[in-house]
């Protein structure tokens, strides 16, 4: 029944460049060398420990992070990886006030949150939280990573529409079986191109796309100038090469694009789907590519993963990828940055970033 404290010093390992994360605060870089830091480390050959320290802080989260040295912190890394092997101790949710949830993770592992009784904020590492409101208590801040996955998701989806527009899946499938197949294939120059929802992913798409020479349509849920609002929607898809569906998933995105709406959308148009796949009512989707009318690029389905038996897999025309939109290179710098400026906004008391649930610990309000 004996605890022992473990403390480690470890050097941090050298930086792979500044992420561009657009909202940083300059003092949040992590391109900078860092000093030193002191890691409390929860497990270590199956000795459990707890931080002598009671006046720092306690702040759970992944090691890859490489969070910087801050003044009445202290760390303790859990990456949801290895199961119970090496979950946190008792002693470690007992005292634990920020935690930044593991990468994708499962919902038991959100529920943890719920045997954390100091736990003021809960930080995801992706830009939507819809799976886990609900799971963290009420008193706590509930936090999306808003700008950590642009890059990437915007990134996949350019490449999802390339990869549709200029038939890659046939040529791969061709190229397997040793065919020269010399086909004509749609482009994306001129095409007109709507891409519902214009935030952060929608933007970074945008930018990418500027340079190709194509018809860009924005939607957002508000117009303004240059960018349509939802209610110009069901217009636009009757033009449409291309639609790019962007928009977080809520009780108002859920279902938007049903058979209705693909119904205006004209023959050999494109759905492409880098948001929630709960967005796009499966059983319709099904019904307009298996007949060859429409054709989809997903990264993201309803349900998911997807079933090994489910047609979706066996459509010509469709292109699935394992929701692998925002998990690149790229993202982690970003995490990292994202990470040490929400953490340094959270000591100094201010309002946080992309806040989807109030503490009502801390008065934080949710933005937007």
């Amino acid at each position: 029944g004996s605890t022992v404290t473990i403390v480690r010093t470890v050097p941090p390992p050298p930086s792979r460049g500044s992420p561009s994360w657009g909202g940083r605060d300059p003092a949040a870089r992590l391109s900078r060398p860092a000093p030193m830091r002191t890691a409390i480390w929860p497990r270590v050959a199956g000795i459990t420990t707890v931080a002598t320290v009671s006046n720092r802080r306690l702040v759970v989260l992944p090691d890859w992070l490489q969070p910087p040295e801050l003044p009445g912190v202290r760390y303790s890394w859990w990456d949801g990886a290895t199961g119970d092997v090496d979950r946190p101790s008792d002693a470690v949710l007992g005292e634990a006030e920020f935690y930044v949830l593991p990468y994708m993770c499962p919902r038991d592992e959100v529920q943890r949150t719920r045997v954390m009784p100091r736990l003021q904020v809960a930080q995801a590492l992706t830009a939507g939280v819809d799976d886990m409101v609900g799971l963290v208590p009420e008193d706590v801040a509930l936090c999306a990573a808003p700008g950590v996955h642009d890059a990437s998701t915007a990134e996949l989806a350019m490449t999802l529409i390339l990869a549709s527009q200029r038939g890659i899946a046939e040529a791969v499938l061709d190229g397997s079986q040793g065919r020269w197949n010399h086909v004509r294939r749609r482009s994306l120059a001129d095409a007109r191109v709507v891409v519902v929802g214009w935030g952060g992913v929608g933007r970074a798409l945008g930018r990418r796309l500027d340079g190709f020479g194509v018809h860009l349509a924005p939607v957002a849920r508000a117009a303004r100038p240059g960018i349509h609002g939802i209610e110009d929607l069901d217009g636009l898809l009757g033009d449409a090469d291309v639609v790019v569906v962007a928009v977080p998933l809520s009780p108002g995105t859920r279902g938007l694009f049903d058979a209705r709406r693909r119904a205006r959308m004209p023959d050999g148009a494109l759905l492409v789907n880098v948001s929630r796949g709960a967005v796009v009512d499966t059983d319709a989707l099904v019904a307009e590519t298996s007949r060859g009318r429409l054709r989809a690029a997903l990264d993201v389905t309803d349900p998911e993963p997807l079933p090994a038996d489910h047609p979706l897999w066996r459509i010509p025309g469709v292109i699935i990828t394992p929701h692998v939109g925002g998990d690149s290179e790229a993202f982690v710098p970003r995490a990292r940055e994202f990470v040490a400026y929400q953490l340094r906004r959270w000591l100094r008391g201010e309002d946080l970033v992309g806040l989807v649930q109030r503490s009502q610990a801390d008065g934080h309000e949710p933005a937007g």
